[in-house]
């Protein structure tokens, strides 16, 4: 298969590439190894579109992010991805820390900052600790569930004529009269440009290039889900004074209604485990914040870690291989600066971000039972029953949106990406209702054993063995 271009990785980032250069009219293959997009760091984060107060000035994260965060309503908008403008809150007692925040970020062009008080603040937020006398409020930020806008990137993507493989583990790369030659041992894919968005995986893909290596590090980052009986514990997204190495543990409120706290930031591998130290750091911290904070009332508990290297975003030309773009260290604010990072690999491809293509297909508006009046409901369900048909209690969602999820345009396999589309699994039980009813429609989909079924990494099954001797599973 011949493409123009060959993005490798499909997070947030990746995803958003895809969707440009796809929008742009070029040919374009996304390959990822893992079974679904938005895999990696994308699925596991803050969620937050940051306003750009805390970037240093002049770098890339400060231009990026500040574009990308007025870029986004109107792409939410379009590929039918939630946003909400919560507001966010810098607490503190620091009042010259918190001024300077407010001029760092004027310096960026970000709109409307200003510091409350704490009569204003404790308005704002009658949770926070007396203890916390000032804050910087930052009107115009934003929150998104990021997994679903990786998600929603690379489906329009498909449907206008981009190609997506999941579990391309690539292996080899080779350069022959301006084409790469790129193979995961069993399939090969030609490209006349690669793009490397591999995260955490960047140097194996840089090294396999011949490219440019950097150093990476990694820091973990743990978080707690609240039940969503907790959802009145604030209304913004609250954060510490930042420090060098982190924006500080967070409460924020979710596009679905949770609360999330957390994250730590510490020097790890790539594992995503949590670990007793790092989620008692979380509690510690956001007691400290709010004293009263239900931690108690979490629903579950998970990790993502960031790749960084050195102070800013590497965003380039590889000078050591032609038609190769590098993208390393995409850190927060990675996910803010989406949009904008795809559009600067237009740039820097020679291409005109704004030249799109007329004739773009649109994403079918995608049914969310529990967002429409119980008119709408009762319509739909008149046209197709399946509607009606409740698979997922705590979160009520129908078999048809399951249905719906595993015949999407990049269609979900595992269990977790039914999860990450739908949002089947994400509630109070976890899954543990309605996971067999999931795995079903997987199955039906891809004409598949009950038993090969994968929660979402390659090995993660969910049934180990038989416990019928004539081995009686579907």
């Amino acid at each position: 298969m011949n493409f123009d271009y060959a993005i490798i990785g499909g997070g947030v980032v990746g995803s958003a590439i895809l969707n440009k250069l796809t929008r742009l009219g070029k040919s374009c293959v996304l390959l990822e190894k893992e079974s679904d997009v938005g895999f990696g760091s994308s699925k596991a984060n803050s969620a937050i579109i940051h306003t750009g107060f805390d970037c240093t000035p002049g770098t890339l994260k400060a231009q990026l992010n500040v574009r990308g965060a007025k870029l986004f309503p109107e792409i939410a908008k379009r590929l039918g991805v939630k946003i909400v403008n919560n507001g966010h809150l810098v607490v503190g007692n620091d009042l010259e820390h918190l001024k300077e925040l407010k001029v760092k970020g004027e310096t960026n062009g970000v709109e409307s900052l200003r510091i409350v008080d704490s009569d204003e603040l404790h308005k704002m937020e009658p949770m926070l600790s007396k203890d916390i006398k000032y804050a910087l409020y930052a009107p115009t930020g934003c929150i998104v569930p990021s997994y679903e806008l990786a998600v929603a990137f690379a489906e329009e993507a498909v449907i206008n004529g981009a190609v997506v493989k999941l579990c391309f583990d690539t292996k080899l790369v080779h350069y022959e009269n301006g084409i790469y030659q790129i193979s995961n041992g069993n399939e090969k894919v030609n490209a006349r440009v690669i793009i490397n968005a591999c995260g955490s995986g960047y140097n194996s893909i840089a090294e396999l290039i011949g490219s440019e290596t950097y150093p990476l590090q990694f820091r973990r980052g743990e978080y707690y889900i609240l039940d969503k009986n907790h959802s009145n514990v604030c209304s913004h997204t609250i954060f510490p004074l930042p420090t060098k190495e982190s924006k500080g543990i967070l409460i924020t409120n979710t596009v679905a209604g949770n609360i999330l706290v957390g994250p730590t930031s510490y020097e790890s591998d790539t594992s995503t485990k949590t670990t007793s130290g790092g989620l008692g750091e979380v509690r510690e911290k956001a007691l400290s914040e709010m004293p009263n904070l239900p931690l108690r009332g979490n629903i579950r508990v998970f990790s993502g870690v960031r790749n960084i290297s050195g102070k800013d975003f590497i965003i380039e030309k590889s000078q050591l291989k032609e038609n190769v773009i590098n993208l390393a260290g995409i850190c927060s604010p990675g996910l803010s600066s989406a949009p904008a990072i795809a559009e600067m690999v237009a740039e820097l491809l020679g291409l005109n971000p704004n030249a799109e293509i007329k004739e773009l297909k649109s994403l079918p508006k995608k049914v969310i039972m529990a967002d429409l009046s119980l008119e709408e409901q009762n319509k739909l369900i008149l046209q197709n029953s399946n509607y009606g048909k409740v698979v997922c209690k705590c979160e009520n969602i129908s078999l048809g949106e399951i249905i719906d999820a595993v015949n999407s345009p990049i269609p979900a396999r595992t269990v977790d990406a039914v999860k990450r589309r739908t949002r089947a699994g994400m509630g109070r039980c976890q899954g543990g209702f309605c996971i067999f009813s999931v795995m079903e429609e997987i199955a039906k989909a891809n004409n598949i054993r009950f038993d090969d079924i994968e929660k979402d990494a390659k090995g993660s099954k969910i049934i180990k063995s038989d416990i019928k001797p004539d081995g009686g599973m579907a």
